[in-house]
């Protein structure tokens, strides 16, 4: 009986280990370099459209990836962690591609046309009976001069 009891402790100890050492690597993983990498490269309304007529094949290219979006500046905001949020004009009106900037820079101006860099975490939809368009997000963005 001790025996078993010694063995069930044992492999226990070892799921636990397994389990804190999966989660270091996690933890520690490096992050993309959106800066240098390779990007899709696309303008802000097609983009846009992508997602509004086709999400299935706009999510399978786009999603998770890193997207150069060129496009007209439509706001320049901050948001509550006071990091810089570009919305970039779409086609349709009251839609926007919302991008959250990696790094605050002053030289973007509402009307500007921008070239921005960053992974797309696809469409957030908006409210249709309140007539509020959804909006394509992107991360981690920097501007491309």
């Amino acid at each position: 009986m001790r025996k078993k009891n010694r063995n069930i402790l044992f492999i226990f100890s070892a799921i636990v280990l397994c389990g804190f050492v999966i989660a270091w690597f996690i933890w520690n993983k490096p992050h993309r370099d959106v800066k240098s990498a390779a990007a899709i490269s696309t303008a802000a309304t097609t983009l846009y459209n992508s997602f509004l007529n086709d999400s299935a094949n706009a999510n399978s290219t786009y999603l998770n990836k890193i997207v150069k979006v060129s496009g007209v500046v439509n706001k320049v905001s901050l948001n509550q962690q006071q990091q810089q949020i570009i919305l970039l004009n779409t086609s349709v009106p009251g839609a926007s591609l919302n991008c959250t900037m990696e790094q605050n820079s002053n030289n973007i101006n509402e009307g500007d046309q921008v070239v921005l860099k960053g992974i797309c975490r696809g469409y957030i939809p908006g409210d249709a009976e309140m007539d509020i368009p959804g909006d394509v997000v992107l991360t981690r963005c920097y501007a491309i001069k």
